[in-house]
């Protein structure tokens, strides 16, 4: 019993430090460290899994992919190719498609609140249709968030594969229809917002617009051809550099700038949590209470995530806290369990007033956000429902 009292505070003090603005990898290695002292190894255990999590591939995998997705976001900005050709875009894509292209296109720079750049792009575009503050801050957050399910270099994506265990290939098959459904939702939402309609613009793009695309193009193709993560984003950050011109001076200051060691440090820490679980037996207690009391695994699997995805802050920071929980009760290994623990974390992070992406675009835009979250409500409870039963009939169930 001491071990089921032990994982469930060891999770609620997540979410207790989180509130008191502790960072991150602290409040998760505080919860590792209590998840093994309330299980029934020794104290030894601590440093034990902490030795098998840094000497881990997969652990130096991660945190290396992390660390360049920081740096190929800042690389990006810094050197204005991505600006451009957002820029470049604003001439060419009409109405609700270019409000639903520029924050997409942000996504790629993985950072938090990432939102805020896009919100000044499309807010020109945003007042000639006619749009309210609320609606140009729902179209800047649901379409930012698309390529969760079809971007390999994500963080997200990064963290579910390597908790999960899944092919990189193979996981975005499966979450890849999700992608279109999103797409859908959001523009039957949005084209109620539109009151004004806008001509196209140019034919093309000049070719000096593209350059901001090639490097995210070159790490996504890289990735899903079979090279290591690592390594396509070191590509697409040499290239970047290359395309904007950077000197090695420049460049060292451009790495330097976008290395987040807070970001580094708490993928590691999610690794040590999962292995803690694995290793402490704690979650196969939790398991045999579950079943003792007659919850359903399916009904832990749809609820449990969302509440972590509702205040966690981070959607790769929710994965990295949902997997390490939940995929160990299921047994066996099945993408279609891990895929409703992905969605459920997904669709109430976006949903979630918690939600930084949310909180400063309704700053920006001065919206309501009442209505903000209304609005994002109500299309991720169709993107769930779409996605649950999706999953649900591929799994046979």
């Amino acid at each position: 019993m001491i071990e089921v009292v032990g994982i469930l505070a060891a999770f609620v003090t997540i979410f207790i430090l989180r509130a008191k603005n502790t960072q991150f990898y602290t409040a998760i290695t505080v919860a590792a460290i209590m998840i093994g002292l309330t299980s029934r190894h020794p104290p030894a255990i601590l440093f034990e899994v902490l030795l098998k999590t840094m000497t881990a591939t997969s652990t130096w995998t991660l945190c290396i992919a992390v660390a360049l997705i920081s740096v190929l976001g800042y690389a990006l900005k810094e050197t204005g190719l991505m600006v451009r050709f957002i820029e470049g875009l604003s001439t060419v894509l009409p109405g609700s498609l270019l409000l639903a292209t520029i924050p997409a296109l942000f996504g790629f720079l993985s950072m938090p609140g990432g939102a805020l750049m896009s919100a000044p792009f499309i807010e020109p575009e945003a007042d000639r249709l006619g749009l309210k503050p609320e609606h140009k801050t729902y179209f800047n957050v649901w379409f930012r968030h698309l390529l969760y399910w079809i971007n390999p270099i994500s963080s997200s994506t990064i963290m579910a594969v390597t908790l999960s265990g899944f092919p990189v290939n193979a996981w975005l098959r499966v979450q890849s229809p999700l992608f279109f459904v999103m797409v859908a939702i959001g523009l039957i939402m949005g084209r109620r917002f539109i009151t004004v309609e806008k001509d196209g613009g140019r034919e093309a793009l000049d070719p000096g617009d593209m350059k901001g695309v090639v490097p995210i193009l070159l790490s996504v193709g890289l990735t899903l051809y079979g090279v290591p993560v690592w390594m396509s984003l070191v590509v697409g950050i040499l290239t970047t550099f290359l395309m904007g011109r950077v000197g090695p001076r420049k460049a060292s200051r451009m790495v330097a700038g976008g290395f987040s060691p807070e970001i580094v440090l708490s993928a590691a820490s999610m690794l040590y949590l999962r292995d803690m679980i694995l290793a402490s037996g704690s979650v196969t207690s939790l398991f045999d209470a579950m079943i003792a009391s007659g919850v359903p695994l399916l009904a832990v699997a749809m609820v449990v995530p969302m509440m972590i995805g509702a205040v966690s802050g981070s959607h790769s920071m929710g994965v990295g806290i949902s997997f390490p929980l939940l995929l160990p009760l299921f047994g066996a290994p099945n993408i279609h369990y891990a895929s409703i623990v992905f969605l459920g974390t997904t669709c109430a992070y976006i949903t979630s007033p918690l939600h930084l992406c949310t909180v400063l675009t309704n700053a920006y835009f001065k919206s309501d956000l009442n209505k903000v979250i209304r609005y994002l409500a109500v299309s991720s409870a169709a993107l769930y429902a779409v996605g649950l039963a999706y999953h649900l009939l591929l799994n046979g169930m």
